[in-house]
Order: C-alpha cells, then structure tokens, then sequence
C-alpha cells in the first residue's frame, strides 16, 4: 500500500511531538535530580503550591498525549480518512496553541496541515 502525504504529515508531526515532549520531560527530571540546578518555569503562585518541576512533569505528560494522538491520526488516516484527519486536527490545534513554544511549531504545523488534507480529501 502506497504511504499518502496525510498519513505521513500526522506520523511524522506527531513523532516530533513526542519527541518534543520527551525534551520537556528530561528537563524536568534533570530539575528535580539531586544537584539538578534549579527551574525557573510555570508559576507556583498562580497554580498553587505545586512546584515547577511538578508542573513541567505534567505539561510534558499532556504533550505526550497530544503527540500520541497525532500518531493515531495519521496511522487511522490510511483506513478512515475523516476520522484521522479529525484526530491530526485537534492534536495540531492543542499542541501548536497550548504548548506554543520552540518544540511544537513545526509538529502542530505539520498536523494542522495534514488533518485540513485529510478532511479535504474525505469529501
């Protein structure tokens, strides 16, 4: 079976998402490791008494998610084309404006554009 540009937008957007998770992981657990250095990320006053590093950890689980999504989409994309463009979608929509930072610019660009293919080419 030939690969179709979609399903390879949304593969690879969302393996640059876990990738970029991943990296947002181990700073995290760096910070938190005896003699790790310390953080200076997310607010403790506005979210509680919650640490930063605690607060990283769980942002970097989120885009975990996101990015395995992502994947999802463009592996249901070979099969159901408006079902996986819709996963692409949301999943470049949540990562490019929640985590709109250096490490998911390019993967929400490129799941944002697959999933509009995929959607289009459904019709």
């Amino acid at each position: 079976m030939k690969a179709k540009v979609e399903t390879l937008l949304g593969i690879i957007g969302g393996s640059l998402g876990v990738l970029a998770s991943v990296i947002i992981l181990s700073v995290a657990l760096i910070s938190i490791w005896p003699g790790g250095g310390s953080m200076i990320y997310g607010s403790p006053v506005i979210i509680g008494d919650a640490g930063t590093s605690l607060i990283m950890i769980v942002w970097g689980m989120l885009s975990l998610v996101v990015g395995l999504v992502g994947i999802a989409g463009g592996i249901i994309a070979k099969t159901d084309m408006s079902k996986g463009g819709k996963l692409m979608l949301v999943s470049g929509i949540i990562g490019f404006f929640l985590y709109f930072s250096i490490w998911w610019i390019i993967p929400g660009v490129l799941l944002i554009s697959g999933g509009i293919m995929a959607m289009r080419s459904s019709e």
